[in-house]
């Protein structure tokens, strides 16, 4: 049977198995170097297959639990992969496995693994409560059949050499699927509550569950909230979010319920939160923001808040060594402890501060380590937006040389000045185009962008998609830009197409897209806007991008504008930079000897569209034509001076 397409967009952590793919991944890289002081860790466990909880007592006993490696009996399960229901191979190889303090791993016992294609889920978090272990084990969704396997998407205690199911999560889920979506149950977070009961973070429900084990009682806290995305979500009926998937839950010491949100598909870096939950109400707050898939939640004998960042994310998959242990802090104040790390999914401390990590939560089998990390709680964290990270890098000033000309943000104008002359423009008279609102992006001559806006009420009158375009024509006007030649976006188009001068130009830099949807929505187009700071990349031939010279013809960097059709995009731009006292252009390529767009382009003897002059763009009907081709005496360029 074939599923929908909802299926892919992953309601679950184990998701992670398939976006990855990572058999290939067998090293646990810079996260097993061979020592024990500050920050670097040493292993003390290995061979694991898919670790993916670890339980630290205060006296240093640990327990780990594992995905297995599926097994040789046979059962219908979903494929992520294909989104179809598969055979899938299924034995009991999910292992808990006991290390006391001589290192000696103990298998404890073992529990059921689904290999479904690529995707293998098993056990996922362990607690104690009263003294009996208990754990969550595997994962079950409607499509493959009303009933789910023994002991999976359940809360199994665990015993010596067996386990017995307590409580079944997805029996509520299939009666009532609190969020309306997919019918799915996934029980993955898990802590002893201070009230006698567990706690579970569903990540395939999106809810906070509430079990009592010797009831099998289980009753739903909360239930979370999409989180915005870039990208349409069919299994949440189009919406522009990603599925929360809560992956930890824990206690702060006033009793206070925390939960870590992964959130799923696309994995936008700072799309992650922890939020706080009233046990009561199941009213769901905020905590801290601008985190990026998180895996795991404790709290630390210090009483702080510890969190798993599994990784980064982007379109080309996951970046190596990119996960981390961070401190959480209100709002976004987050700290990073640890980085570097290969796939971390869990930790635990013991009473003495010192981190235990399972890494290589994904990957070949046999390559899952724990990793400790001595006085964890005491290492000095650097803010999350400074720490290193591969994909969204930020580079410290080199220091300015006296004769060395400066190409920094300080020398073009602010965020509210852009913003108060790209509302003007676009307000005014003689655009052409559909007269829809625009963004607008300012980079200096490395390539950073220093500016985002956009003209409207608020962030949404504009087509969403023209955040990032504005910022990419910003980055090639400058990049194909000399202190002697001026070429704009649309001076582009022709010379990038099949025979033409530049032909594969447009594959040349390409956006980095964890620069593009990194940090929270609610700050795009603001002072704070998460681009800020950062080198988006990519190169578009449509108008709308130009550079910027001030008037002593110093070449400072350049201006993006998006959000109608190409050639007003342009028309907004010139005048906009003409506002800005930045046109003061050298000599370009157009007739005038500037960088205006070039309208040329026509059918030879054969019927192909040609450029005459080689740097000529389509027209776009709607009025530009004449108003582009006056720009050059309507919003003349400023004069050089000597």
């Amino acid at each position: 049977m074939k599923m929908s397409s909802v299926w892919m967009w992953n309601r679950r952590i184990v998701i992670l198995a398939l976006v990855l793919s990572l058999s290939a991944v067998a090293l646990v890289g810079a996260a097993v170097a061979q020592e024990t002081t500050g920050d670097t860790g040493v292993v003390v466990a290995d061979g694991f297959n898919g670790p993916q909880g670890i339980l630290v007592t205060r006296n240093g006993n640990i327990w780990v639990i594992d995905s297995g490696v599926g097994g040789i009996n046979e059962a219908s399960a979903v494929d992520p992969n294909t989104g179809e229901v598969v055979t899938a191979k299924v034995g009991n190889t999910a292992r808990v496995i006991q290390i006391p303090g001589n290192g000696q791993q103990t298998e404890i016992a073992k529990l059921p693994s689904v290999v479904a294609g690529t995707d293998t889920t098993g056990g996922a978090r362990l607690a104690i409560l009263n003294g009996a272990l208990y754990a969550t084990s595997g994962v079950w969704v409607a499509a493959a059949s009303e009933e789910a396997l023994p002991n999976t998407a359940a809360i199994l205690e665990v015993r010596q050499g067996d386990v017995k199911e307590v409580a079944r999560t997805w029996t509520g889920e299939k009666a009532n699927n609190p969020d309306g979506f997919v019918v799915e149950s996934h029980p993955y977070g898990l802590a002893a509550g201070p009230d006698g009961l567990l706690y579970v973070a569903d990540a395939g429900a999106n809810t906070l569950l509430r079990v009592n084990p010797t009831s099998g009682e289980v009753s739903v806290v909360a239930v979370f909230d999409g989180v915005p995305s870039p990208l349409p979500n069919p299994g949440r009926g189009g919406a522009l979010e990603s599925d929360p998937v809560p992956t930890g839950v824990t206690f702060g010491a006033d009793g206070t319920i925390y939960v870590s949100l992964l959130p799923g598909f696309p994995f936008l870096p700072g799309a992650a939160k922890v939020v706080t939950v009233d046990p009561d109400s199941g009213e769901v707050s905020d905590y801290a923001t601008g985190l990026t898939m998180l895996t795991d939640l404790r709290t630390g004998p210090d009483g702080e808040l510890y969190a798993v960042q599994f990784g980064v994310f982007t379109d080309q998959g996951p970046v190596p060594d990119s996960g981390a242990i961070v401190r959480i802090r209100a709002g976004e104040a987050s700290e990073v402890l640890v980085d570097g790390l290969s796939f971390p999914t869990s930790i635990g401390f013991d009473e003495n501060g010192n981190g235990f990590v399972t890494v290589n939560g994904v990957g070949a089998p046999g390559t899952g380590a724990v990793v400790r990390y001595n006085d964890l709680t005491d290492v000095v964290g650097e803010p999350i937006g400074e720490a290193a990270a591969p994909t969204t890098p930020t580079e410290a000033a080199p220091a300015e040389e006296e004769d060395e000309p400066e190409n920094g943000c300080a020398n073009l104008p602010d965020h509210a000045s852009l913003t108060e002359v790209l509302a003007a423009v676009v307000e005014g008279a003689d655009n052409g185009g559909f007269g829809f609102h625009m963004w607008g992006t300012l980079v200096d001559r490395d390539g950073v962008v220093c500016a985002v806006t956009f003209s409207g009420a608020d962030r949404g009158d504009q087509w969403p998609g023209s955040r990032v375009i504005s910022a990419q024509k910003a980055n090639t006007a400058n990049a194909f830009s000399l202190p002697g030649l001026a070429l704009s976006t649309g001076n582009l188009y022709s010379a990038v197409q099949p025979g033409g001068s530049l032909f594969g130009l447009q594959e040349s830099n390409p956006v980095d897209t964890s620069v593009a949807y990194f940090g929270q929505a609610k700050n795009f187009g603001t002072e704070n806007d998460p681009m800020t700071g950062l080198r988006l990349g990519g190169v578009n031939v449509f108008g709308g991008g130009l550079a910027l010279y001030d008037t002593d013809g110093a070449l400072l960097g350049g201006l993006g504008v998006s959000g109608d059709s190409s050639c007003t995009d342009h028309i907004i731009a010139w005048k906009v930079r003409d506002a800005l006292a930045l046109d003061n252009v050298p000599g370009g390529v157009s007739p005038t000897g500037d960088d205006n767009i070039v309208f040329d382009m026509a059918a030879d003897a054969t019927g192909k569209i040609l450029s005459a002059s080689g740097w000529g763009q389509p027209t776009c009907g709607l009025g530009e034509v004449e108003i582009a081709a006056g720009l050059p005496e309507s919003f003349p360029i400023g004069a050089i001076s000597d």
